[in-house]
């Protein structure tokens, strides 16, 4: 048993599709970086080399309002969440806000309630500074697709990196689908020794 706690866009939430086909509506005469060329964690960065209206573009669209609500779950994400409750770890969303963005937090948490359930809305943390979050008595995790999570803190958890395409060559365990969480997660778990108070 141990704490386990599950970054939501790009982990539950499928945030790259969904920036892709709103960017390829709305910038129909924009470049095309389909999901499987994304490359470097910040889409911004990608998009501003084709020029800077791209980059610009895509602020705009995570910033627009119905972006982070309307985002698709991944596949059996919901079910995963569930289980690992069931099976007696301690779950929760640990998700960064996008700063200067209105919209995003309130529909963060409109997205766990619709997609995960009310009871779930407890059980999220958000919070800009991840590192800040966790337990240090037992063993906990922390999966996330970013490949590197600074902070002003050593961090209490174990990264498990969540597959993506801007991740790939990061070192350390590593989940491809949310069913296969007992294969990944719970090795990781069993891993960790307890720190003494």
């Amino acid at each position: 048993m141990g704490v386990v706690l599950v970054d939501q866009d790009g982990v539950l939430a499928d945030f790259e599709q969904g920036l892709f086909d709103a960017f390829t509506a709305e910038c129909r005469n924009g470049p095309v970086v389909p999901v499987a060329d994304r490359r470097g964690f910040h889409a911004r960065q990608q998009y501003e080399k084709q020029g800077p209206q791209w980059g610009e573009a895509v602020d705009a669209i995570l910033r627009t309002e119905g972006f982070y609500r309307n985002l698709k779950a991944f596949d059996g994400a919901a079910a995963a969440m569930e289980e690992m409750r069931e099976a007696g770890h301690h779950v929760f969303i640990c998700t960064s806000p996008l700063s200067n963005a209105r919209w995003c937090v309130p529909e963060k948490l409109a997205w766990v309630e619709h997609h995960l359930g009310g009871s779930w809305l407890r059980r999220t943390v958000i919070s800009a500074d991840k590192t800040l979050v966790g337990d240090r008595l037992q063993p906990c995790i922390l999966v996330d697709d970013r490949p590197e999570i600074k902070g002003v803190a050593s961090p209490p958890w174990t990264q498990v990196l969540f597959d993506a395409p801007y991740n790939q060559g990061k070192p350390g365990p590593r989940l491809y689908a949310w069913a296969d969480w007992r294969e990944v997660l719970e090795p990781v778990l069993a891993g960790q020794q307890r720190l003494d108070r």
